[in-house]
């Protein structure tokens, strides 16, 4: 299993590789995200295309877009350095700073999971945010507060997405025809209905085999449920990511979502099922929960990151105006990685120990608390419960 220092990741990461650098880990951590990019361009160009419903240039832009992405990014980070180190503006000083920034991964990673017709000035836009204001200003690669590529994303989703909807939004050429789809994504279907019934949520989309493969409307690369499993699995392997963080927060979502399905009259499995295999859930799991400047750097620390993750995501799908929460609950997370980092390690280091103890306790107890709120937010239990309530007051 992979050691982590706790010093400023991701630096100071060691693991059983002895030549695992920095340099190997964004090496392999591209790598990983191979497989989703290519199921991305398939599902939205080649598949359109062959299906009849895009021409050969519009088969090509689901990649083109994506790959701008990346160089965007990389222009931005080289204008930023261009302007702030005046001391060495001459392009072979700029390039060495961007091999060692890893300027293609903000960019990149928006694109993938930004509409497939979003405006080429918005993904400008987006990676603007992502690399300058959420990167650079805060010093650079690994001294990020935020993830880059989600902040770039939910600047964009707050401000933008009218914007991105009128030029097309997540449908691609063949969904637009499909008139079950009601051009609404299944996390849409929920946030607009609030009915936990498979044939409202499920079964106007195919099967739930539908959604692993991922031919259902969603972002650009978020719906490939399988290559996203086919990157998980890389990633651990390759000691990039640690394998218990993604399987910690998708199995919170699941178990939250299987009471919540329990409370609203659906006992069966299909609704979890259908909870983590919708929206962004496994791509944020897999790439942006993971994050080592932005979590915690410590097993047990990821760990609670992982709960409150789980947690936040089920809530925001429930209480939000935007059907997505994964981009939300990672967001708050990085605000509280730091402490929950810093309390864990206190833990594990002073073994069972009284404060530790209690630090323990405190964090079980906020998760707890968390996970409660969000099954009584959750749309029956909340209206029962309020019915109890006036009515126990009315009697009395």
């Amino acid at each position: 299993m992979a050691r982590f220092s706790q010093g400023k990741a991701p630096f100071l990461r060691l693991s059983d590789h002895k030549e695992h650098t920095t340099g190997i880990v964004m090496r392999d951590f591209l790598i990983g995200l191979l497989p989703v990019i290519l199921f991305a361009w398939y599902k939205n160009g080649i598949k359109v295309f062959v299906e009849g419903n895009n021409t050969f240039v519009e088969m090509l832009y689901p990649l083109l877009f994506i790959i701008s992405g990346g160089l965007l990014s990389m222009m931005m980070e080289a204008v930023f350095f261009y302007i702030t180190n005046k001391e060495e503006r001459n392009f072979k000083a700029i390039m060495t700073k961007l091999s060692t920034s890893y300027a293609l991964i903000p960019g990149l990673i928006l694109a993938m999971i930004l509409p497939l017709y979003t405006p080429y000035w918005v993904l400008i836009f987006g990676a603007f945010i992502a690399s300058i204001i959420g990167k650079m200003l805060f010093g650079g690669f690994g001294h990020n507060i935020f993830n880059p590529a989600l902040l770039g994303y939910l600047v964009v989703g707050f401000t933008l997405t009218g914007v991105i909807n009128q030029a097309g939004g997540v449908m691609n050429g063949s969904e637009v025809l499909v008139d079950a789809y009601a051009g609404a994504t299944p996390l849409g279907v929920l946030q607009g209905s609030k009915m936990l019934e498979y044939d409202v949520l499920v079964a106007p989309y195919g099967t739930l085999w539908n959604f692993f493969f991922g031919t259902i409307p969603g972002a650009l690369a978020e719906t490939g449920a399988l290559a996203i499993l086919v990157s998980y699995i890389w990633l651990s392997i390759r000691k990039v990511i640690r394998w218990s963080t993604p399987l910690i927060y998708v199995g919170t979502v699941f178990v939250l979502s299987w009471l919540i399905g329990i409370i609203n009259g659906n006992s069966g499995l299909w609704f979890p099922v259908y909870s983590i295999l919708s929206g962004g859930l496994m791509f944020g799991a897999v790439f942006m929960a993971t994050e080592p400047v932005t979590s915690p750097r410590n097993a047990l620390g990821m760990v609670f990151f992982a709960l409150f993750l789980g947690a936040l995501t089920v809530l925001f799908r429930f209480i939000g105006d935007y059907p997505e929460g994964v981009g939300t609950s990672i967001i708050v997370m990085n605000i509280f990685a730091f402490p929950i980092d810093n309390q864990t390690a206190i833990i594990r280091s002073n073994g069972l120990k009284k404060t530790s103890l209690i630090r323990l306790g405190f964090l079980c107890a906020l998760v707890l608390a968390l996970m409660v709120y969000t099954l009584v937010k959750s749309n029956s239990l909340y209206d029962v419960m309020t019915g109890w309530i006036i009515r126990f007051w009315g009697v009395r």
